[in-house]
């Protein structure tokens, strides 16, 4: 494992993003589709996240690295502040339309298997579950920092999303570090992590269904021909870029250690610290 200086690689920033009802909940390239795309992902923090904080504090009674130790309580801290943010965004959303209440028999059976999965499973399946959304969102993050993804959202989600990707690759280094402590080796971890991530994003893709379905009427009439056609090309060029780095995460000499950064992200990380309300 790399030395580093926790306090400096993960600080754990407090946020005061200006979320209100008179938000703009179509932030993403004024298109529905992919807005409900990105909220789709976002309705499983407040589940998914504080799975992840429950699967590495119960490693960290095993961990001997005092580093190492000291990264995961921030890891940790990271996510709850993030899971707390994305929750104030979805609840503005299901305020925003009663039919979205479809939403939350999705959510019971999301949060129900992540309360299983800490009652039932071990460490190393809840570590390599950690460890394989972990390298998903770390390759996401670099990817969507590199294309400036961000220059197509409106404010304030613009900076939720700014702020979080950002973090994701502060602490891109823990759950692959805690699994590699207390794990069962690289095939364990490609077995399960494969599997991980096909059971997130199938509750992803049943959230953004649920999403396009109650709000039909509004995603019909702002879809166009132009809009579906840049929406593609969109993808496509996303998808080309992070196909391969997603595939890179399953090798058995892949670490996010020596992962290349994005050349701004120096910068956007100090601008967070600097917007910050509390930072420790």
């Amino acid at each position: 494992m790399i030395v580093t200086n926790p306090e400096q690689a993960m600080p754990v920033r407090k946020m005061d993003f200006a979320f209100t009802d008179e938000m703009y909940l179509i932030f993403f390239r004024n298109d529905p589709v992919l807005s409900y795309g990105s909220h789709a992902y976002w309705m499983t923090m407040p589940y998914l996240e504080p799975y992840l904080m429950r699967s590495i504090r119960a490693a960290m009674a095993e961990v001997e690295d005092p580093a190492l130790k000291e990264e995961m309580a921030r890891f940790c801290a990271q996510e709850g502040q993030h899971f707390q943010q994305h929750a104030r965004v979805n609840e503005v959303l299901r305020r925003s339309n009663p039919r979205f209440a479809s939403l939350a028999v999705i959510e019971a059976e999301l949060d129900a298997d992540y309360r299983r999965f800490t009652a039932e499973r071990d460490h190393a399946f809840n570590l390599a579950y950690a460890e394989a959304f972990e390298c998903m969102t770390m390759a996401m993050s670099r990817t969507q920092m590199e294309m400036r993804v961000h220059e197509d959202m409106t404010p304030p989600i613009r900076d939720l999303f700014l702020w979080h990707i950002t973090e994701e690759i502060e602490h891109r280094r823990v759950a692959f570090d805690a699994y590699q402590a207390l794990g069962k080796g690289w095939w364990y971890r490609v077995r399960v992590g494969r599997w991980a991530q096909r059971h997130y994003l199938a509750y992803v893709s049943r959230l953004h269904r649920c999403f396009l379905d109650a709000d039909s009427e509004r995603v019909a009439r702002m879809e166009t021909p132009q809009l579906a056609a840049e929406r593609a090309a969109f993808q496509k060029a996303f998808t080309r870029l992070v196909r391969p780095r997603l595939l890179a995460t399953f090798l058995p000499w892949y670490n996010p250690a020596r992962v290349q950064l994005p050349a701004e992200f120096e910068s956007i990380r100090s601008h967070y610290s600097d917007l910050a309300v509390g930072i420790s």
